[in-house]
């Protein structure tokens, strides 16, 4: 599939897709910064964004990543914009606003990784990075009728004992933590160390998330059964290439466990050659709980309109499938369940 086809320049949502309510259970608050925002904080940190094609080359990913890897490395532009405690409360507002005002999002969960934010800003405090946070999303609430919280995300590339640190932030925040995921390039990088901070935060109430079985590599089904079985995944974040393995589809149905899949964000990371290959109506008509996301909004110039779109033009989704997905978010959200 050629880029063109991906392309939104010029293309306009239907009427009848933008009036669905939805909701969204994968999408990194920190790639979620609007891009008028960010021309305006940039050359504050020393990036000139002189015109459109500056911005998409520090900013946005419109083709295909080399690998998972490269994407992650693009991720640092943004990082260092995430620089104060007032820079971190207008993004978790404009995030929720946007959301939606544009997307017509009722429901929305926002993961963000604190040792993220602050490996850039060394100043900011995993308190103080939430706090700012919490303060947006609240007057994200006042002001809008959208369901929002927050997961807390692990980065399974850094040591047991940095990510010891934040699953105990987590928990000792767990009224304003819906659950903990854990993220990062897949390959390499083994989740079953990682067993016991799950265990703790699920004992403390917190929902299970995790980054699993994205990338094209023969291993990724087995990636997702050591999420399922050793993490106590309840939700598996992408979970794309499943559909490969019946024995682990099969795992996925019966724990009843839900698969957070995002289209555009697997086409970018070459996690399937073209959309019109993406196993989505695959992993659907298998019967297993699929929702549509976006992973990261704003460098992947997308948003949930148009992930819709994309699924109703390439795989022949109805909207009445696309509302069905939709619903099936919001039942498997941290924020709806039954503790």
């Amino acid at each position: 599939m050629n880029k063109s086809s991906f392309s939104r320049e010029g293309q306009v949502v239907t009427p009848e897709i933008q009036a669905l309510p939805k909701a969204e259970l994968h999408r990194h608050l920190e790639l979620c910064m609007r891009p008028s925002t960010i021309r305006e904080l940039a050359p504050q940190f020393g990036i000139e964004l002189p015109d459109k094609e500056s911005f998409q080359q520090r900013f946005v990913i419109l083709e295909p990543m080399q690998d998972l890897g490269a994407v992650l490395n693009k991720f640092l532009d943004t990082q260092k914009l995430l620089a104060s405690e007032e820079i971190l409360e207008r993004l978790a507002f404009e995030a929720c606003e946007d959301a939606f005002k544009n997307e017509n999002i009722h429901l929305l969960e926002l993961r963000y990784a604190p040792t993220f934010i602050h490996q850039g800003h060394p100043h900011l405090s995993f308190a103080k990075i939430h706090s700012a946070i919490c303060r947006g999303l609240d007057r994200a609430r006042k002001q809008y009728p959208i369901e929002v919280g927050l997961i807390c995300i692990l980065q399974r590339i850094l040591a047991y004992k940095d990510n010891e640190l934040v699953t105990e932030f987590a928990i000792e925040n767990a009224d304003t933590f819906l659950g903990l995921d854990l993220a990062d390039n897949e390959v390499g990088f083994d989740c079953k160390p990682f067993a016991p901070l799950f265990a703790r935060a699920k004992a403390a109430g917190l929902g299970i998330t995790v980054h699993s079985g994205e990338a094209d590599v023969p291993e990724a089904a087995q990636y997702v059964r050591d999420a399922i079985e050793c993490l106590g995944a309840e939700r598996i974040g992408h979970g794309v290439q499943i559909y490969r393995d019946p024995e682990v589809m099969k795992l996925v149905k019966e724990r009843g466990v839900t698969l957070e899949l995002c289209p555009t964000s697997n086409w970018l990371t070459n996690a399937i050659p073209n959309l019109k290959e993406h196993p989505f109506k695959i992993l659907m008509d298998s019967g297993l709980k699929v929702t549509i996301n976006t992973d990261d909004p704003v460098i992947f110039n997308t948003d949930l309109n148009w992930e819709y779109q994309l699924l109703q033009r390439h795989l022949g989704l109805s909207l009445k499938e696309l509302a069905e997905c939709s619903e099936q978010a919001r039942r498997s959200s941290f924020l709806t369940r039954e503790n």
